[in-house]
C-alpha cells in the first residue's frame, strides 16, 4: 500500500513538472522556428541577388552581341528585348545602382538578424547551439555577399568595356559609312564614264573645219582618205549611253553616210554596202564589240 503511495505522489509530481515545463518547450520551439524563419529570409536574399547578378551578365553580353551586330536568343526561344545598345546600358547600369543597394541592405538585414536571435537565445541554454548554427549560417551568406560585391565590380567594368566598345563601334561605322558612299559614287561615275559613248553626224566639211576629222595620203591633193583627228574632244560630240540606245537617226534620211570612226560594222543589224555607206540609220546590235575599238563616233556625210 505504502508503495502504491509512493507511486502515485512520483507520477502527479511528474505530471506538474511536465505542465511547468510545457510553456517553456513551446517557447523554445516558438524561437527554433523563429530561428529557421530568419535563415530561410536569408537564403531567399541570396538565391535573388545571385539571380540578379545572372540576369545581368545576360543583359551586358546581349549588348556585347548587339554591338557586333549579333542577334541573341532570350528565354522560351524569343529575340531579346528591341532596345538599343545605349538603352540596355543604361537599363544594366540602374540595375546595377539595384543591385548595390540590395547588398548593403542585405548587409544591415544580416547584423539585425543576428541581434535578434542572439536575443532570442539568450535566457536559454538549451538554444545555444542554435546560436552557433546561425552564426556559421551568418559567416556564409556574408561570403556570398563579399563575393557578389566583386561581381558587381566586374559587371560595372564589362559595362563600362561594352560602352567603349560601342563607342569604337560607331566610329567604325561611321568611317565605313563613309567609304562604302564613297565607293558607291565612285562605282556610279566609273559606270557611268564606262558607258558613256559620243558620236557626231556632218558634211566633210564640217567636220575638218572642227577637227574631228583629218585627211591623210593622197598625191597632188587627190585621193585623200578621212580619218578621226589624234585629239578628239567630248564637247565636239553628243553623249550618249551605249547600254540604253541602240538605235541612231541620220540627220537626213535621204543622204547616205560613211563611218569615219574604228567601230566594229559586223554588230551593225544593216552592213555598210562595198564602198562603206550606209543610209536610214544605225541599229546596234552588239554594243560591246561595236564600241570597243573606240568610244568616238563619227558618222560622214557622202
Amino acid at each position: 500500500m505504502l508503495k502504491n503511495v509512493t507511486a502515485l505522489f512520483a507520477l502527479m509530481a511528474f505530471v506538474a513538472a511536465c505542465d511547468r515545463s510545457k510553456p517553456e518547450l513551446e517557447k523554445s520551439l516558438k524561437q527554433i522556428q523563429a530561428i529557421s524563419a530568419e535563415k530561410d529570409s536569408l537564403l531567399k536574399d541570396v538565391m535573388q541577388t545571385s539571380q540578379f547578378i545572372a540576369d545581368v551578365n545576360t543583359q551586358i553580353a546581349e549588348v556585347r552581341s548587339r554591338n557586333a551586330g549579333k542577334p541573341v536568343q532570350g528565354a522560351n526561344g524569343e529575340m531579346e528585348s528591341s532596345q538599343t545598345p545605349a538603352q540596355l546600358r543604361e537599363t544594366i547600369k540602374n540595375k546595377i545602382k539595384e543591385l548595390t543597394d540590395r547588398l548593403n541592405e542585405s548587409e544591415s538585414r544580416l547584423a539585425a538578424s543576428r541581434k535578434r536571435v542572439q536575443d532570442m537565445t539568450a535566457n536559454n541554454s538549451s538554444l545555444t547551439t542554435q546560436l552557433a548554427q546561425y552564426d556559421s549560417t551568418i559567416k556564409a551568406f556574408t561570403s556570398i555577399i563579399e563575393n557578389q560585391k566583386v561581381e558587381i565590380s566586374a559587371l560595372t567594368e564589362q559595362l563600362a568595356a561594352a560602352k567603349a566598345e560601342n563607342t569604337t563601334l560607331k566610329q567604325e561605322k561611321a568611317v565605313l559609312t563613309t567609304e562604302k558612299t564613297q565607293l558607291s559614287t565612285e562605282k556610279t561615275a566609273l559606270t557611268t564614264e564606262r558607258n558613256t559613248v559620243y558620236y557626231v553626224f556632218g558634211t566633210k566639211e564640217e567636220l575638218i573645219q572642227r577637227k574631228i576629222i583629218e585627211q591623210k595620203g593622197g598625191i597632188l591633193g587627190l585621193g585623200k582618205s578621212q580619218v578621226p583627228a589624234r585629239d578628239l574632244n567630248p564637247a565636239d560630240f553628243l553623249a550618249m549611253d551605249k547600254t540604253k540606245m541602240s538605235e541612231l537617226a541620220f540627220p537626213k534620211g535621204d543622204k547616205t553616210y560613211r563611218i569615219i570612226s574604228l567601230q566594229d560594222v559586223s554588230s551593225l543589224e544593216t552592213q555598210p554596202d562595198k564602198n562603206g555607206r550606209i543610209k536610214g540609220g544605225l541599229k546596234i546590235t552588239n554594243a560591246e564589240k561595236f564600241w570597243a575599238a573606240s568610244k568616238f563616233l563619227i558618222v560622214m556625210e557622202q
